[in-house]
């Protein structure tokens, strides 16, 4: 008796521990997240600016609302500052440029000038034949 209550007992353990519901833990949702960012490719243009802290030194507040490439960005504390202990932040952005995007406009500005052929076909190097 003793033989078939291990023989159904492990089968069910085994079981239960493959089913057993995975709580998913911060470094099993970054490695999610990072699979969707393999899918999507890196953004060449992800921007960051520094945010000033309430006492923020002169090296920040000169620059600003200024954006930078995010691999190109100087770490923090920033060279010059006279902070003891720097506070500020960088604030993240999808792109480095700020407002609509141009190239829209100029896109359809090509397309309504480029629709039709301006030149009459007429060739002015053959027009003045030499003899």
């Amino acid at each position: 008796m003793n033989d078939w209550l291990y023989l159904l007992l492990i089968p069910l353990f085994l079981l239960a521990i493959w089913f057993w519901p995975e709580q998913k833990s911060r470094s099993a949702m970054r490695r999610s997240q990072d699979a969707i960012d393999d899918e999507t490719g890196p953004n060449r243009y992800h921007a960051v600016t520094i945010q000033p802290c309430s006492h923020a030194c002169d090296a920040v507040i000169q620059l600003g609302s200024k954006r930078f490439l995010a691999n190109e960005v100087t770490s923090l504390p920033v060279a010059g500052c006279d902070a003891s202990r720097c506070q500020c932040t960088y604030k993240h952005y999808a792109d480095r440029r700020i407002g609509e995007d141009r190239r829209h406009t100029r896109i359809a500005q090509e397309h309504i000038y480029a629709r039709h052929e301006h030149r009459k076909g007429e060739d002015r190097r053959q027009q003045h034949v030499f003899q």
